[in-house]
């Protein structure tokens, strides 16, 4: 079950500037995403696929937020900020941006800039409540194809690659011309942009990959990636994170989680996140001397000033009080 701090965004702040006639926005969606509704038995599994195209002067963003499922956003003209908790760019035409199931990400700095973006989000949770990430049916000729896939996304972590010579461009192009079309091949022709544009954003991924099989599903991977995140982010890793949480948020589950994070951190996930919490805090006690120690524990997500002093003093070997002094 999806804890309160996993919900996924409800993309207000681009219906809003539509209303107010600052973008142009063509887009299908379903639950909380805008556009044309998708039927219930109409490509299971996807949650919104558009393009907004934004002219001029924009007076609003995408803050940081979670999508419940793989989104992949192709830059068609213009240029905007995008960032993860630990990595920022320009994209700028024919970048691409992939986020993976409740990884944190916004777009704009903080205002979307003059562009013309297409997106597609697509969920990969396995209906049945299991950890794996499963596509839907109607991804790939069949199921082994689809498994191949999804290793591809686990395994290679970036969030940004580059369609260099700009060959997908012109597919994008037409394929947002049609967007809005509503006839009997609609529903084929999304399929299909989607599974072309799932492949080749693959076969550019799938190029960085080695050949070490010591984690051929991708999930260490997956595991290192969610606390680099946290260690990034200040307000991610005070999140009040149980290990249930962490294991659902790296689609394995908890046992697999701790063997995992013994071997990668030589610890448990509760301790790992700990320890990031202390540093970050141990930051903060040095470059804002004006904030209490209380004030900084519950910050950085302890739920008690006597309990993190605990655990404050067990690693720096000194009480949050005499370290900043």
């Amino acid at each position: 079950m999806k804890k309160t701090h996993l919900q996924a965004d409800d993309c207000s702040p681009l219906e809003e500037a539509e209303e107010r006639g600052e973008v142009r926005l063509v887009a299908c969606g379903r639950g909380q995403y805008p556009g044309r509704r998708l039927e219930g038995g109409q490509l299971p599994g996807l949650r919104t696929i558009g393009y907004w195209d934004a002219v001029g002067l924009q007076t609003w963003g995408l803050p940081m937020h979670r999508n419940e499922g793989i989104e992949i956003c192709y830059l068609l003209s213009g240029e905007t900020a995008f960032a993860t908790d630990s990595e920022r760019y320009v994209l700028r035409p024919g970048d691409i941006t992939i986020t993976r199931p409740w990884q944190r990400h916004r777009l704009g700095d903080p205002n979307i800039r003059a562009c013309k973006l297409f997106w597609f989000i697509l969920d990969v949770e396995s209906g049945d409540g299991r950890a794996a990430w499963e596509f839907p049916s109607w991804i790939g000729p069949d199921a082994e194809s689809r498994r191949e896939l999804l290793k591809v996304f686990r395994k290679n972590q970036r969030c940004q690659i580059r369609d260099e010579k700009q060959g997908l461009r012109r597919f994008m192009e037409k394929a947002c011309s049609r967007l809005d079309e509503e006839s009997q091949l609609s529903t084929a022709r999304i399929a299909n942009m989607i599974n072309f544009l799932l492949l080749e954003v693959a076969d550019r991924l799938s190029g960085d990959i080695s050949d070490e099989t010591s984690d051929p599903q991708g999930f260490d991977q997956t595991i290192r990636e969610f606390f680099h995140g946290l260690e990034a982010s200040v307000e991610k890793a005070a999140e009040p994170w149980a290990v249930a949480d962490i294991a659902h948020a790296c689609r394995v589950g908890v046992t697999y989680l701790t063997a995992s994070c013994k071997e990668i951190f030589n610890t448990t996930p509760s301790e790992q996140l700990n320890k990031v919490r202390l540093f970050h805090a141990a930051k903060l006690l040095k470059e804002r001397e004006e904030r209490s120690v209380t004030d900084i524990a519950m910050a950085t997500g302890f739920s008690t000033s006597q309990y993190f002093a605990t655990k404050f003093r067990k690693q720096f070997g000194v009480t949050p009080q005499g370290y900043r002094k």
